[in-house]
């Protein structure tokens, strides 16, 4: 290159790095503008919402304020009372949002934040406002709707009063007949039912003739209150009178699982006497018949025919009865089946006792000189523990005397040879 444009690649370098820093400061501020207009439209936009709630609940107070005039001079002061309350609450808080709007809309300058967090405030109070009377205004709309359909719901009333009272002589029946059967402590849970089921739906018929009583004389008093009264007993009867026809079926299911029971006992309790009078032991013997008579007693009992049944307490006795019983039977089958166990295998112990000693004596007949007295004394006690075996009764203990003789043949054997060796 001239050496004249020595300076030419330098002010190109520079014009690059000029050009990349305008750049980035320009995308730089462009970021910055956009997120300002972000900010700026979610700020305004957040205003937009307080202002609507604010004047969405300024317009319900005043609207409720008029419904709750309408209210009192229709159903008393008394049953608005909550109203009243909602709406002095709502106008409260509806002054508090004004006072933050009032904020807003003053010469004070006001920090983004605190903008922010003032019509968040206002959203939040004209709403809680709004929900409020929204409810309560729901409330005595439907509160109208009773009034209105006030004499149809009245000749539906009395219609059900009229089938509900019918199943009071059939409830009566019904634990009449049970009481034949079942013991009192059994019918305890439904025993007074027809009693308040009567007086619930006395309390029902006097609600409704509180509230005929009304609208016959074309009173403005409401009779929406009546109107549920008289429904909440008619309920309450009706549950009394179900429970009646429940309970007898959950009697019934209960007794038919009793006598299932006492087949069942019946059946194990003929196992329970073979096993006892199979048994090799009379200690076991006894034992199983103490329970067997014990077990037999209660189910006769439960069988005692005219006994008045409580399927649910009978049931827990017939199970504790026979628990006792399974629990000694099988304990007897556990020492039956020992005793058959050890009668098979006392044969073959008392043959290989007999075969070790038979060995043992010829070795030291054979070896007279040689074998000492331990071995002598070892195959000694190995005869008289056969013996004891072949004579002992009792098929277990015979067993084990007749190991114990084969333990001291074979002691014997192993010290003979050691004398001869």
């Amino acid at each position: 290159m001239n050496g004249d444009l020595w300076w030419v690649p330098s002010v190109i370098v520079i014009g690059l790095v000029l050009a990349g820093v305008w750049a980035l400061v320009a995308a730089s501020r462009r970021r910055t503008r956009a997120r300002t207009g972000q900010v700026n439209a979610e700020a305004a936009l957040l205003a937009r919402s307080a202002a609507i709630s604010l004047v969405r609940a300024d317009d319900l107070v005043q609207d409720a304020t008029d419904e709750l005039g309408f209210a009192i001079a229709q159903f008393g002061e008394s049953s608005t009372r909550e109203f009243a309350t909602a709406l002095s609450t709502s106008k409260r808080q509806l002054s508090d949002a004004f006072a933050l709007q009032q904020k807003l809309d003053d010469a004070v300058p006001d920090t983004a934040a605190e903008r922010t967090r003032w019509n968040q405030q206002i959203i939040q109070l004209a709403d809680e406002a709004t929900g409020r009377l929204t409810g309560q205004a729901r409330n005595f709309t439907a509160r109208r709707g009773v009034e209105r359909n006030a004499p149809q719901q009245l000749d539906e009333l009395r219609r059900r009063l009229d089938r509900v009272s019918d199943r009071v002589a059939g409830g009566a029946n019904t634990l009449a007949r049970l009481g034949l059967s079942y013991s009192p402590p059994a019918l305890a849970a439904i025993s007074g039912n027809v009693l308040r089921a009567q007086t619930a739906l006395d309390l029902a018929a006097a609600a409704a003739h509180a509230a005929a009583a009304r609208l016959e004389a074309a009173s403005s008093e409401p009779v929406g209150e009546q109107l549920q009264s008289a429904e909440h007993s008619l309920f309450q009867a009706t549950q009394l009178l179900d429970a009646i026809e429940t309970g007898e079926d959950l009697l019934h299911r209960g007794f038919a699982n009793l006598q299932q029971a006492l087949d069942a006992a019946g059946s194990e309790l003929a196992q329970a006497r073979a096993l006892r009078d199979g048994h090799e032991e009379s200690d076991t013997s006894a034992s199983l018949n103490l329970v067997i008579t014990a077990a037999a007693a209660v189910q006769a009992q439960l069988r005692e025919p005219g006994r008045l049944s409580d399927p649910s307490s009978d049931v827990v006795k017939l199970e504790a009865a026979m628990n006792g019983l399974d629990s000694i039977r099988s304990e007897a089958r556990n020492r039956q089946l020992r005793l058959e166990n050890a009668r098979t295998a006392l044969a073959g112990a008392l043959l290989t006792a007999r075969s070790q000693i038979t060995i043992t004596r010829d070795f030291v007949s054979a070896h007279r000189g040689r074998v000492q007295a331990a071995a002598r004394t070892r195959l000694a006690e190995a005869e008289r523990q056969l013996a004891l075996a072949v004579a002992e009764a009792d098929p277990v203990t015979a067993l084990d005397t007749a190991r114990r003789a084969m333990m001291h043949a074979t002691d014997a054997d192993a010290l003979a040879r050691y004398d001869v060796h």
